[in-house]
C-alpha cells in the first residue's frame, strides 16, 4: 500500500491560522459582536486587504473560527461509537476530550462564555445552538443502547452539560491547571451511579466541584516556566521597555515629515503706541489687533542627523527585544533550577523515609530476637537509638521540600497556600554536552545579552555620526500664510485686513562653537571604544559560561552513569545482610552499615540526577535557548 505524502503546511495556511487564533483571543476579551476586522488586522499587524483575502467578511471569519474550535467533536463521535466500550469509558472520554480541548486552547472557555452571552439572533449563537442540539442527539442515540432506568439518559445528558460548563468557568477563573487530569474518570464513575435517580444525579453534580477542589494543582516544568514568564517583574518591565522603544521609532520618523503649525494672537491697545515724524506725533495702530499664521517647515539636509536618528531608534528597538529575551531566559533558568531543587528535596524525603522504615523493620526483628533471648538489651537499645537518629533527618528533608515548594510558588506568582503537585521528574537523562567549539559558535550566535551588547556598540558608532553632523550646514524649506488686521471695535473689515504668503529656504552654517562639537564627537568615539571593549569582554564571558556549564554537565552525566547500578546493588546488599542477620551470620553493625550504604547510594544518585538537570538548564541558558 502506497503511503500518502504528508500535507505540506504553506505560508498561507500559517497566516490563516494566525488570523483564527487572534480572532479567538479578541472574541474571548470582547465577545464576537464587539470584534471588528480593523482590530484583528491591527493585532496581527497586517493590512485589511490581506485579511479580506482569506475571509470575505466578518461573518465568514467568525464562522471559520467557530468551526475550527469544534473539529474535535467529530473525532470524539468517532471514538465513542466504537463497540466494546462501557458507558463509564464513553463518558470519561467525552469529559476528558473537552478538558483536553480547553488545555490546548486556553482562550476558548472565555470565548465560549462570551458566545453564550451574545444576542440569540447572532450567527454564532445559532451555530452554537445547532452544535448543542446535534451533540445531544448523538448522546441520546448512544444512551439508547444502554440499560438505564426511566429518565436515566436525560439525567446523564444534563450532568454532562453541567460538568462541561463547570470546566469552562473553573478554567476561566482559576486557569486550566486547576482542573485535575483524573477528574473526568472520577466524574464519569459517579455520573453513571447517579443516573439511577434524579436525586442521586443532583448529589453528584453538587459534589463535582469538591472532587476537583480536593486535588492539588498539577504543575509541569513547562507550566511553571510559563507562569513565571507572565508574572515575573523583570520580564514585565523588559516588555514595557520594548514597547517604549518601538514608540521611539515612530517618534524619530516624525522628524522626516513636514512640521506644520498654526498660531493666532489678539491684543488690545489700552494706550496705542505713537511715533514722531518731523516733530509731529502720529498715533500708530487701532484698539484691537488680530494676527494669525499657518507655518510649515521641512528639513532638507541636516548632515545625516535625521537618517541616523531613525537608524538609532531601530537599534534601540532591537536592543530592547534582546533585553526582553535576556530577562525571559534568566527567569526560565531560575524556575528550572528551583523546580529541580524541589524534586531533589522530594527524592531525599523518600530516601529518609525508606531509611526510617528499614530502621523500624530492623528494630522489630531485634525485638523479636530479644524476646527469644537471641539478642541482648544493648543491641535493642542501639537499634532504638538508630530509629531515633533517623527520624530528625526525615523531618528535615520534609521541611526542605516544603520550603522548596514555597520558593517555587513565589517565583511563579502562586499563593503560598496553593497545593501543587510537580508532575515532571528528572527527565533530562544523560545528555552528551557536545563539542565545545560548536557550542561557542552557537552561544555567540544565539545569546541575547551578547547581541544586545553588539547593538550598544552600534549605537555609539551612530552617535559619532550624530555629533559629527554638528559641523555640517543645516538646510530646510519653509512656507507661511499670515493674516493681520486692526479695528477700533469688532473684527476688522476686509479693508482693514492684510494677508501675506512667504516661502523660502533657510541655511544655517555653524562657524564656531567654542570646540564643543569637536569635544562631543571625541566623547562619542571614546564611548564607541569602550563599547568595543565591553563586547570583547562579553564574548569572553559567554565562552566562560559555556565552558563551565559544559564541564558541569559532562561531570554530572558521568556521575549519573556510574551511580545508575549502585542503588540496586546497595538494595540487594541490604536484603542479603538482613537474611544473614536473621540467621546469625551478620551483626547489627553490618546491618546498619548496609542500610547506610543504601541511603548514601540513593543520595548520590538523586544528587547526580539533580546536578545533570541543573547543568542542562544552565547550558541551555548559556546557549541562549
Amino acid at each position: 500500500m502506497t503511503k500518502q505524502p504528508a500535507t505540506k503546511i504553506t505560508k498561507g495556511d500559517k497566516t490563516r491560522q494566525r488570523i483564527l487564533d487572534a480572532t479567538v483571543e479578541l472574541m474571548a476579551e470582547k465577545g464576537p459582536d464587539a470584534v471588528s476586522m480593523r482590530e484583528i488586522s491591527a493585532k496581527l499587524k497586517i493590512t485589511k486587504p490581506v485579511l479580506y483575502y482569506y475571509f470575505k467578511d466578518k461573518d465568514e471569519l467568525i464562522k471559520a473560527t467557530f468551526l475550527e474550535g469544534t473539529k474535535h467533536f467529530q473525532e470524539l463521535q468517532n471514538y465513542i461509537s466504537k463497540p466494546g466500550l462501557t458507558l463509564e469509558q464513553r463518558l470519561e472520554k467525552i469529559l476528558s476530550n473537552h478538558l483536553e480541548f480547553i488545555r490546548r486552547y486556553p482562550d476558548m472557555p472565555k470565548c465560549a462564555l462570551k458566545i453564550m452571552a451574545s444576542p440569540s439572533d447572532g450567527v454564532l449563537s445559532a451555530m452554537a445552538k445547532e452544535l448543542k442540539a446535534r451533540n445531544r442527539a448523538s448522546l441520546r442515540v448512544m444512551l439508547e443502547k444502554e440499560v438505564l432506568p426511566r429518565q436515566g439518559a436525560a439525567n446523564i445528558i444534563h450532568l454532562i452539560s453541567a460538568v462541561i460548563g463547570y470546566f469552562m468557568i473553573e478554567a476561566r477563573e482559576n486557569g486550566v491547571a486547576s482542573l485535575d487530569k483524573g477528574l473526568p474518570g472520577r466524574l464519569a464513575k459517579v455520573i453513571v451511579c447517579g443516573a439511577r435517580s434524579l436525586k442521586a444525579a443532583l448529589v453528584v453534580l453538587l459534589l463535582s466541584p469538591l472532587l476537583a477542589g480536593a486535588a492539588p494543582q498539577q504543575l509541569s516544568l513547562e507550566d511553571a516556566v510559563s507562569a513565571a514568564l507572565k508574572n515575573n517583574a523583570s520580564v514585565v518591565t523588559a516588555e514595557e521597555t520594548r514597547r517604549i522603544y518601538k514608540e521611539k521609532v515612530s517618534e524619530y520618523w516624525g522628524s522626516v515629515f513636514p512640521q506644520i503649525g498654526l498660531a493666532a494672537q489678539y491684543s488690545r491697545n489700552i494706550e496705542s503706541p505713537s511715533f514722531f515724524i518731523g516733530g509731529t506725533k502720529i498715533k500708530s495702530g487701532l484698539n484691537n489687533v488680530y494676527s494669525a499664521s499657518l507655518d510649515a517647515s521641512q528639513v532638507l539636509w541636516a548632515g545625516g542627523k535625521v537618517s541616523t536618528g531613525i537608524k538609532m531608534a531601530n537599534i534601540y528597538s532591537s536592543a530592547s527585544e534582546e533585553q526582553l529575551k535576556t530577562a525571559q531566559l534568566a527567569v526560565a533558568r531560575s524556575v528550572k533550577q528551583v523546580y529541580y531543587s524541589v524534586l531533589l528535596a522530594k527524592a531525599m524525603t523518600g530516601v529518609q523515609k525508606e531509611s526510617l522504615d528499614l530502621a523500624r523493620q530492623h528494630l522489630a526483628t531485634i525485638e523479636a530476637q530479644y524476646k527469644q533471648g537471641m539478642a541482648s538489651d544493648l543491641a535493642l537499645l542501639r537499634q532504638q537509638v538508630e530509629v531515633s537518629n533517623t527520624q530528625p533527618a526525615l523531618t528535615q528533608a520534609q521541611n526542605l521540600y516544603e520550603i522548596g515548594l514555597v520558593e517555587l510558588k513565589n517565583l511563579i506568582g502562586l499563593d503560598p497556600e496553593t497545593e501543587i503537585d510537580l508532575t515532571d521528574g528528572f527527565s533530562c537523562g544523560q545528555r552528551a554536552p557536545g563539542d565545545i567549539t560548536e557550542l561557542y559558535k552557537a552561544g555567540l550566535a544565539a545569546r541575547p545579552d551578547y547581541r544586545n551588547m553588539k547593538y550598544q556598540r552600534d549605537l555609539y558608532r551612530e552617535m559619532v555620526s550624530i555629533e559629527r553632523a554638528g559641523h555640517f550646514p543645516y538646510l530646510s524649506a519653509f512656507a507661511s500664510r499670515a493674516f493681520q488686521g486692526q479695528a477700533d471695535s469688532g473684527f476688522p473689515s476686509p479693508s482693514d485686513q492684510s494677508w501675506s504668503t512667504t516661502a523660502g529656504l533657510r541655511l544655517s552654517l555653524p562657524l564656531f562653537a567654542g570646540g564643543s562639537t569637536s569635544s562631543r564627537t571625541r566623547q562619542a568615539k571614546l564611548q564607541e571604544q569602550i563599547a568595543d571593549t565591553n563586547l570583547r569582554e562579553m564574548e569572553r564571558r559567554v565562552k566562560i559560561d559555556l565552558k563551565k556549564a559544559w564541564l558541569s554537565l559532562k561531570e554530572a552525566a558521568q556521575r549519573l552513569g556510574s551511580q545508575g547500578t549502585a542503588v540496586e546493588q546497595a538494595r540487594k546488599a541490604v536484603a542479603a545482610t538482613e537474611v544473614r542477620f536473621k540467621n546469625g551470620l551478620a551483626g547489627q553493625l553490618d546491618l546498619n552499615d548496609a542500610t547506610l550504604a543504601l541511603a548514601r547510594a540513593q543520595t548520590l544518585y538523586n544528587q547526580a540526577q539533580h546536578d545533570a538537570c541543573s547543568a542542562d538548564a544552565q547550558l541551555k541558558w548559556a546557549l541562549g535557548e
